[in-house]
């Protein structure tokens, strides 16, 4: 749970700031500054009977077309261990020994949902990069191929990423 004081985020039906509450290994709550509302996506429900496999829940869609190797969004949330990682189907690798935990924190890329069971490849990937203070930050960026406007944004997920 967030500390006091600190704002709850709505994340349907609309973009938010890449605002992100974080806990370090070592417990220092932080509040790192909104970069500006996201313009190239938007977080949509999946119908019930679209045989999607998060039918009824949500997914990360294109809300502009986006080109081949551009930057999407960072993927924010909990930093945490291997250790202390608890069981979490939002877990992504920052680095070896550490790993962001979206489960209970995080922004729209929280909402990137695997490809397997809805198409033959992903069409967005993690790259590791440096923020703008130095900061080691994990980014989404398009493979190869664009992304439409209203596509669906798929990557692969698990502790296997390195």
């Amino acid at each position: 749970m967030a500390p006091k004081g600190f704002d709850k985020v709505e994340f349907v039906g609309r973009c938010i700031p890449n605002l992100l509450l974080t806990q370090t290994i070592a417990t220092a709550w932080t509040r790192v500054p909104p970069e500006g509302l996201c313009k190239k996506v938007r977080v949509e429900k999946i119908p019930e009977n679209s045989g999607h496999p998060a039918a009824g829940q949500f997914g990360l869609f294109a809300a502009q077309t986006l080109k081949p190797r551009e930057h999407v969004i960072d993927y924010l949330g909990y930093l945490t261990s291997d250790e202390e990682a608890e069981e979490s189907d939002y877990l992504a690798r920052l680095a070896p020994g550490l790993l962001i935990d979206a489960s209970k924190m995080g922004n729209e890329a929280r909402f990137i949902n695997d490809f397997h069971g809805t198409s033959r490849m992903p069409n967005v990937k993690f790259e590791r990069r440096m923020g703008e203070r130095g900061e080691m930050r994990l980014g989404v960026h398009v493979m190869k191929r664009k992304i439409r406007k209203g596509q669906e944004l798929l990557i692969t997920y698990g502790r296997s990423f390195d």
